[in-house]
């Protein structure tokens, strides 16, 4: 697989019109995961961004790659099992293999194969977080 992205900096800035306001938790001491307050669901996703993570308010984007694929036979969810997301909703292409993915979240998926226009997703780990 290729790499899909050059830097968290250009990563987050190619995609920040798809970010959002979360509340981040303080950082577990030599974890790279965060704990995040999004849109009333807590996320915890691998912290793409310069340490320390600051706790508060913060503007974020989630990102992930997406292991298996399937039409969506039902309304948007997220759910997390173990270290993986499996989610579904509208996938809006961006390009690239890019997509939005507006379930519950909006995460910016990558595929390596066309999505339908309403997916449901299995995740690689980890669920990816890039912050401002």
């Amino acid at each position: 697989m290729a790499p899909v992205e050059e830097s968290p900096e250009t990563f987050f800035a190619r995609f920040q019109a798809y970010a959002v306001q979360a509340y981040l938790f303080p950082e577990p001491w030599g974890s790279p995961l965060l704990e995040a307050l999004v849109e009333g669901t807590i996320v915890y996703a691998f912290d793409r961004g310069a340490p320390p993570a600051p706790a508060g308010p913060a503007r974020i984007l989630l990102h992930g790659v997406v292991a298996e694929a399937k039409p969506l036979e039902g309304a948007p969810f997220l759910e997390r099992r173990k270290d993986r997301y499996r989610l579904g909703g509208e996938a809006v292409p961006l390009g690239e293999g890019f997509y939005l993915l507006k379930a519950p979240l909006p995460v910016v998926v990558y595929a390596e194969v066309p999505l339908p226009a309403r997916a449901e997703v299995l995740l690689h780990p980890p669920l990816m977080l890039f912050r401002e």
